[in-house]
């Protein structure tokens, strides 16, 4: 499994709060990973933003990142407001991608039985209005899919 690579997908968001007079906000996401960022396409006036956006990440031993990062923000002309974000251990990734049960079992991206979560959006700061969750998939992708215990296995000879 030398070519492994991790996939993160930012599928949509729901419930985000209104940043702009008009009663929406003009949503993206922004993910971080080992010091680089990863950026959705900005969905125009809208409180659910479906963007199906995805990146992988190479993974090798040693090397596992461990935090991902995710922040949601309101595009503006002059700026940018937060809107909310969430910070997932990399080795917790795997808990809910069964449709949000807890299952923990690492698959392939494309595994019909890998599911995309909810993730509740939280505050920096008190002063934050912040409302929603952001919907997220994680898996790994190769060329071939394997049986999920070779994943597992694979799994969890990295996070150890």
């Amino acid at each position: 499994m030398s070519n492994l690579k991790l996939r993160v997908g930012l599928i949509s968001a729901r419930g985000l709060a209104a940043a702009d007079k008009t009663g929406f906000s003009d949503p993206y996401a922004v993910a971080r990973v080992n010091g680089k960022k990863y950026t959705t396409k900005v969905i125009k006036q809208t409180l659910d933003p479906i963007w199906d956006y995805a990146f992988e990440i190479p993974i090798q031993q040693g090397k596992l990142p461990t935090l991902i990062s995710i922040a949601v923000w309101d595009k503006d002309t002059f700026g940018r407001d937060f809107l909310g974000e969430i910070s997932i251990p990399v080795k917790n990734m795997f808990d809910r991608n069964n449709g949000g049960f807890s299952d923990g079992v690492p698959r392939h991206y494309a595994d019909p039985a890998n599911q995309a979560a909810w993730f509740t959006l939280n505050k920096r700061s008190e002063k934050n209005n912040v409302s929603g969750e952001i919907q997220i998939k994680f898996g790994f992708m190769e060329q071939h899919v394997r049986d999920y215990q070779q994943y597992l296995d694979a799994w969890q000879q990295l996070i150890n």
